[in-house]
């Protein structure tokens, strides 16, 4: 059997496309490696925004206990007949009512529209 001798030019070309070839499969490697990971911080990231929901949940029950107990420390502060403590109560009222609102609107728009960027 004769063998064919490749020229210099063909071999080059040659060695050109195994070279490619082999950067190829290091990059489809590479996607890959690089896909796994963001697909696991993808569902990493949707789990804490799902306990940060539920705690924002639990911050607004919590703030809106904060609001009766305060209306009826209210409702006991003016049986005394305490301006002192009557105005001290109504300042703690509208102080739960604030901090009720504000975790209101923490959880119904803001961890929203961060639960809503997650899906898009």
């Amino acid at each position: 059997m004769a063998e064919k001798e490749i020229d210099s030019y063909t071999q080059n070309l040659l060695d050109r496309i195994v070279s490619m070839t082999r950067e190829i499969d290091n990059l489809r490697t590479a996607y890959v490696v690089v896909n796994e990971r963001l697909n696991n911080l993808t569902t990493l990231t949707e789990y804490n925004v799902k306990e940060i929901l539920e705690e924002a949940a639990r911050v607004e029950d919590f703030a809106k206990l904060a609001v009766e107990a305060s209306e009826l420390t209210e409702e006991s502060a003016m049986i005394t007949k305490n301006n002192k403590l009557i105005d001290a109560a109504k300042k703690s009222t509208l102080a739960a009512c604030a901090v009720h609102h504000l975790a209101i609107d923490l959880r119904s728009t803001k961890l929203a529209n961060i639960r809503k960027g997650l899906s898009s």
